[in-house]
């Protein structure tokens, strides 16, 4: 089941994220991950269970520690054993994925969505059927995060971003680039440190 709002928002394109179809998709997380987070978070088998109904499939098993938050969970996609700290943010407008052994520091945010930077770019009137008298424009950019890397607590990955292989973000980057495999990076924005190497 689709619509081509949806489409255009999974495609990059601009896309209105107050589409009703949009809400509903949020809606169907809430219930399997109200499931996860009602499991301590020291049954790891069993929150990896609960897990299986909130994330994309195919994800991990993967370590999720509540509480976190959310939008659609089918768009995050996790390779095996990682592990995400308490904290975590999700805005999955477009998918978030972080390949095997993972460590993301407590309340990282993982950012998809963003909006056109002019004003009468990103307001538009209303379209027929909008609940709301205007029109707010969404964008929606991939996150790709490669094997092994770490990302300290605090970091902001934002839109279209790709962490290569063995990388390391620093505690409160705000990453606004991609990050080459095996550097670290540290600031606001985030640039390159030096290799994990040196």
């Amino acid at each position: 089941m689709s619509n081509r709002n949806y489409d255009e928002m999974m495609a990059g394109r601009e896309f209105s994220g107050a589409d009703p179809y949009l809400f509903e998709l949020r809606t169907r997380v809430t219930e399997p991950k109200a499931r996860l987070d009602a499991v301590s978070n020291d049954d790891i088998a069993a929150r990896i269970e609960a897990a299986k109904d909130v994330f994309a499939e195919g994800s991990g098993p993967a370590i999720v520690l509540s509480p976190f938050n959310i939008q659609f969970g089918r768009h995050v996609k996790f390779g095996k054993w990682s592990f995400v700290n308490y904290g975590a943010t999700f805005l999955d407008s477009n998918m978030i994925t972080l390949g095997d052994f993972v460590a993301v520091g407590p309340n990282v945010q993982f950012i998809t969505d963003t909006h056109p930077v002019r004003p009468e770019d990103r307001i538009m009137p209303a379209a027929s059927g909008d609940p709301f008298p205007f029109r707010v424009v969404n964008l929606a950019l991939p996150i790709e995060v490669g094997n092994y890397v770490w990302i300290g607590a605090g970091a902001i990955i934002l839109p279209g971003v790709k962490i290569g292989d063995g990388a390391v973000v620093a505690a409160g980057a705000i990453v606004t680039k991609d990050v080459a495999p095996r550097m670290i990076v540290a600031g606001n924005p985030a640039r390159e440190i030096r290799s994990v190497d040196d």
